[in-house]
């Protein structure tokens, strides 16, 4: 198999977490089959971010003079990528080392021949995702139907699981599923520009829903492939309360005014019935 896997990152302020990152890549790329490269695009940071990324030479790196956001970070980065596949990957995540046999990394345990294998052997497969392992061993939500009014009411006010809200796929095999979060999944490179990238009215969440959605309606199916693993710093990107105007922001620009308010009526009566039965 002859492949090139761009993996695409877009940093803001990430000087916590950015070099266990690239570390962790650095690992993959020396011992992949299929051949890669990693390009990270600094979003105008104002902290050690920027000249963290600068100690790995391997690394091409592009700087912002300002936070493009996700969407449209991505969007530039991916102008200068040369692989058939993009891997987008967020920078508070760690690959695994891949495991081994004397010297030599077995093909079935190399982290992008997973990915790519599973994807040339499935079809009409648009987008695959890895499982996404936090901190404390536990495996992150990261799968969810794509968010409509009606899922919503299913799940908060008629009571069914995963309507709406993200959830863990069952089972140990790659799955189909609606759609995966942006933390980390593979496309091929002339799917994503067909689709015209992320739709940059996104600034932070929502721009992996709007994908998935688009890819679905070409035609291609999303894939959850629970056999590869990412670790996942959840949210170490934003606070609490910057993620929360964000996710608002991009939830109005997603559902419009109407859906907007009427998904706020039932998160609402959602609160009330949980008040009344505390």
């Amino acid at each position: 198999m002859s492949a090139k896997v761009s993996v695409i990152i877009v940093s803001y302020n990430s000087e916590d977490f950015i070099e266990k990152c690239l570390v962790s890549l650095r690992v993959i790329a020396k011992q992949s089959l299929l051949g890669s490269e990693i390009i990270v695009l600094d979003n105008g940071s104002t902290d050690k971010t920027a000249e963290i990324i600068e100690k790995f030479p391997e690394i091409k790196l592009i700087k912002s003079n300002e936070n493009l956001g996700f969407a449209k970070g991505n969007n530039k980065a991916v102008k200068e990528a040369s692989g058939d596949y993009l891997f987008f990957l967020n920078p508070d995540t760690e690959i695994p080392k891949p495991a081994s046999q004397g010297e030599q990394v077995r093909d079935d345990a190399n982290f992008f021949y997973e990915l790519i294998s599973f994807y040339g052997k499935t079809s009409d497969v648009g987008i695959v995702a890895p499982r996404l392992v936090m901190e404390n061993g536990q495996v992150q939500s990261s799968v969810r139907k794509l968010p409509t009014i009606l899922g919503a009411f299913k799940e908060y006010i008629l009571g069914m699981q995963n309507e709406y809200s993200q959830y863990v796929p069952d089972g140990s095999s790659p799955v189909e599923v609606e759609m995966v979060y942006g933390a980390a999944m593979l496309i091929k490179k002339d799917l994503f520009e067909k689709m015209g990238g992320f739709n940059e009215k996104y600034f932070l969440y929502y721009e992996d829903a709007d994908l998935c959605k688009r890819v679905r309606e070409s035609g291609k199916k999303i894939f959850y492939h629970p056999g590869v693993s990412v670790k996942h710093l959840v949210g170490a990107t934003k606070s609490e309360s910057d993620k929360s105007e964000l996710n608002y922001r991009s939830s109005f620009r997603y559902h419009g005014l109407f859906g907007f308010l009427v998904l706020q009526l039932i998160f609402f009566l959602r609160r009330i019935v949980r008040s009344m039965k505390e």
